[in-house]
Parts: C-alpha cells; sequence; structure tokens
C-alpha cells in the first residue's frame, strides 16, 4: 500500500455530491462496505411538480421514502438542522411502468403522439426526492455537502445506511408470486375502460375527420373497413416513407432552376378546377375592370376642370 492517504471526492466536475454510506454487515459478508450516493439539485422550471427536488442516483436497493428520511435525518442532525420531506418522484427500480403493453398491442394509440415520447428513461436506482419548500431542500443539501466533505478524513464516523432489512432470496422470489385477484381485477376494469374510451375517440375523430372539406374543397374519403385514423396515416407513410421527416428539397430563391421549377408546377395546378373558382375568378375581373373605370372618369372629370381634355386633338 502507499504511504499517501487517498483523496476523497466530494464534488464531482458535473455537479454531483458524493455521500458515503456503511451497508450494515450480513452473515454471508460479514464486513462493513461503503456505498455511494450521489446526489444533486434537480432544476425544471417548466414543470412545477419537479420543484424544490434533489436527483438521487445509485440508491440502495429497495429504497423508499422512509428510509430515505431515516439515513437522511441522520446526517441532518450532526448539523443541528433538519428538513421536510414531501414524496419520491419517478422511483421505478425495477422499470415496471416503462413498458406500457397496451400501447404496443393497440391501433387505436396515436403513434404520432404517443405518451412513450413523454417517459423518462432514467437508469436504476434513480429518482427525485421532493421537499416541502426551498428552505428544507436548502438545509439537506448543506448538510450533505459538509457530511461530503469531511467524509474523507472522518471515515470511522460515516452514518450507517438503515431501514431496510438485507433481502435473502425468499425476497426476490416472492416478486414472481401470482399477483392478488382483487388487484389483477382492478387492472384489467381499468385497461377495459381505458380501451373503450380511446375506442370512442377513435370513431368520433374519424367521422369528423370524413365530414371535413379542405381549402380546395376536398372530402375526406374514409372506406367501411378503416377503423381510426391511424390506418390512413400508416397507408399514407407506407406510400411515401419520407413524409414521417417531413423532408421537403429546397431550391435557393434567386437561382434559374427554382424558376423553372415554379414554373413547371404552375402548369401542372389547374387553378379552376371548381365552379365556385370559376365564379370567384370572374367576380375578381369584373371588379377590377370596374375599378379601372372609375379611375378613368374621375381623371376626366379632373382634366374637364383644367381645361386640359380634348379628345378629338390630333
Amino acid at each position: 500500500m502507499s504511504s499517501e492517504e487517498e483523496t476523497a471526492v466530494s464534488m464531482m466536475k458535473n455537479g454531483f455530491i458524493v455521500v458515503p454510506f456503511k451497508l450494515p454487515e450480513t452473515d454471508i459478508y460479514p464486513v462493513q462496505a461503503v456505498h455511494y450516493l450521489f446526489v444533486k439539485k434537480h432544476d425544471n422550471k417548466q414543470n412545477e411538480e419537479e420543484s424544490n427536488t434533489l436527483f438521487l442516483f445509485n440508491l440502495p436497493i429497495l429504497t423508499h421514502l422512509d428510509v430515505l428520511k431515516t439515513n437522511f435525518n441522520k446526517i441532518l442532525s450532526k448539523y443541528e438542522t433538519q428538513s421536510i420531506y414531501e414524496k419520491i418522484l419517478y422511483l421505478d427500480e425495477f422499470k415496471l411502468n416503462e413498458i406500457n403493453l397496451n400501447e404496443l398491442s393497440s391501433d387505436y394509440y396515436d403513434q404520432t403522439n404517443s405518451s412513450s415520447k413523454n417517459k423518462r428513461y432514467l437508469p436504476h436506482n434513480t429518482c427525485l426526492l421532493k421537499f416541502v419548500d426551498a428552505t428544507s431542500l436548502n438545509n439537506c443539501l448543506s448538510s450533505l455537502r459538509k457530511y461530503s466533505a469531511k467524509s474523507g478524513s472522518e471515515k470511522k464516523h460515516l452514518v450507517v445506511w438503515e431501514g431496510i432489512s438485507q433481502p435473502s432470496l425468499k425476497d426476490f422470489t416472492n416478486f414472481y408470486n401470482p399477483l392478488p385477484v382483487d388487484y389483477l381485477k382492478t387492472e384489467i376494469s381499468e385497461a377495459l375502460q381505458d380501451f373503450e374510451d380511446r375506442e370512442s375517440k377513435a370513431i368520433e375523430d374519424l367521422n369528423n375527420a370524413s365530414s371535413l372539406v379542405d381549402e380546395d374543397g376536398f372530402t375526406l374519403v374514409v372506406g367501411k373497413n378503416t377503423k381510426n385514423l391511424n390506418s390512413i396515416k400508416r397507408k399514407l407513410l407506407h406510400k411515401n416513407p419520407l413524409t414521417k421527416f417531413n423532408k421537403v428539397s429546397k431550391v435557393p430563391r434567386n437561382s434559374g432552376l427554382a424558376q423553372s421549377v415554379q414554373d413547371k408546377e404552375n402548369k401542372k395546378v389547374k387553378l379552376d378546377f371548381y365552379r365556385f373558382q370559376i365564379r370567384e375568378r370572374k367576380k375578381n375581373e369584373i371588379n377590377e375592370l370596374l375599378r379601372k373605370f372609375k379611375d378613368d372618369q374621375a381623371k376626366i372629370k379632373e382634366m374637364k376642370l383644367q381645361k386640359r381634355f380634348n379628345p378629338y386633338r390630333n
């Protein structure tokens, strides 16, 4: 071993505070191992629910709110301060909430506005610890900084992580036991109700889409076998996959190629396709001629007043 003492890292370059804990001894491993928890202040001004929170990484297994309260209060008591905790956010230790089987197996989910885009794909053993106010957050953060700074020279006085018993093989096998019948009934009824609501909404959207007329006078034609708008979107995407990325070729405005492309497009488009378009065009032309006629009348009247009007002059 080197005679030089190892320098403990209390703050990482990315802003995480290194908070060491001693894990309790077990029969299998009768040594107090050191576990490192990484803490950082979480800032999200767009989501009010995530205000006054700490981001915790590398939580010990089976950690919950009461366990965090117990161990953090040990540190806060060293510096004669206290904090009030509210709840834990986004704690999904076994990643049970990341996969939505209904979304993967149902056609009534809009894939373009899928809820998976708003999911938080965080590493294992992470969470947000929410405090009741900013004062509680600052008290806890300040105590953790002091504790982390002194942990290198005072390793004997590290806080022992308590609150949960060492999980056994039986505890883990219990995760695979059959779920309670009442719980399954509730989940199934909620899933069926959610499916019926999405099915009704899909039918309503389809009926509304079939009655709309766009600017050019076209009406969406819906086949009798079409169940929702997602099937129409998939057909359009299959016909032209580039529409998924909204890719449109852009040509510089000032180039001759741009003008030739525009001329070709204008030739392809028939402006007067419907009767109401023809009537509208003729009406605009008549109004334009009438306006010019009135302007000429006003000019002639003004010239007569100035005695400059002579229609027979050579």
